[in-house]
């Protein structure tokens, strides 16, 4: 038993004459920066193929569309008096050689703008007129959709008696007939005879902006007449329709004395009345 107490002392004395080892560092650990995940946003980019270039659409904006002619005749005259164009027998005879007018109201009842293109044209019979078409407005002139306009074409009745007919119709600018007009006249001598002269001629003067004004008037004392004449010292001035009763002359630079005749006229004759009339001198 001594022995075995004895081994153990001479290890314990071994041991603790033994160098001990060196205990190794415990590493600190320094902890890794957090791991930033970036997000982003994903931009969808178009991908093109050079052999087929992206489509591309165009806006046209005010694309015309086609408009719509049509046309009304609200009014239709001649010498100012209503034309009966369903009943022609009715309209006054008119003498061999005749002067007249036809007048007619365009109402444009469709949805193009008319222009000077638009016209009133001869298409067949007698035509009594000047020339063979007639703009219905005056070249830069307009008539809109909804209005109207006032169309006037002075004729002369052909020489010999009887009944004649003309027809004129309205066209759009491309020469599509809008309107046809039957135009009868009836040429009769008839048992003419020529008109009273006019009555109670007077006259009144004045000066204005270096015009001598004188301003006729008279009684119209006939029935027949088909319309007046005016002359001053024999040169005539100007031709007058039926039931005139004044007319104004204007004389630049004006003075003096002046010889006056208003003349009364048909078919059958003339008769007329003179006046003189005096103004001072006017500047």
């Amino acid at each position: 038993m001594k022995k075995f107490q004895y081994i153990g002392l001479i290890l314990l004395l071994l041991s603790a004459c033994s160098p001990q080892p060196t205990p190794l560092p415990i590493p600190t650990l320094t902890p890794s920066p957090p791991v930033q995940v970036m997000t982003s946003t994903a931009t969808a980019v178009p991908s093109v193929t050079a052999e087929t270039p992206a489509a591309q659409t165009t806006s046209i904006l005010g694309t015309p569309t086609a408009c719509k002619d049509s046309a009304l005749n609200t009014d239709w005259k001649r010498d100012d008096a209503p034309y009966n164009f369903t009943d022609f027998g009715k309209n006054k005879p008119i003498p061999p050689n005749g002067h007249f007018s036809m007048s007619w109201t365009l109402q444009n009842t469709g949805t193009c703008t008319w222009d000077s293109s638009y016209v009133i044209a001869f298409v067949s019979g007698y035509r009594m007129a000047k020339s063979v078409s007639y703009p219905i407005v005056a070249e830069g002139n307009t008539v809109a959709s909804g209005q109207s306009t006032i169309v006037n074409i002075s004729m002369v009745a052909p020489q010999d008696t009887g009944s004649h007919q003309a027809v004129w119709q309205l066209q759009s600018r491309d020469g599509t007939p809008l309107l046809k007009f039957n135009v009868f006249v009836k040429v009769d001598k008839g048992s003419y005879s020529p008109p009273s002269r006019p009555i109670q001629l007077t006259y009144k003067s004045s000066c204005e902006s270096g015009f001598a004004k004188i301003r006729l008037s008279w009684v119209d004392a006939s029935n027949n007449e088909d319309g007046y004449r005016i002359y001053r010292d024999s040169k005539m001035l100007v031709e007058l329709p039926a039931n005139t009763t004044s007319v104004l002359d204007a004389i630049l630079n004006g003075g003096g004395k002046y010889t006056y005749v208003v003349v009364a006229f048909n078919v059958a004759g003339e008769g007329s009345a003179e006046m003189p009339a005096e103004i001072a001198a006017c500047k």
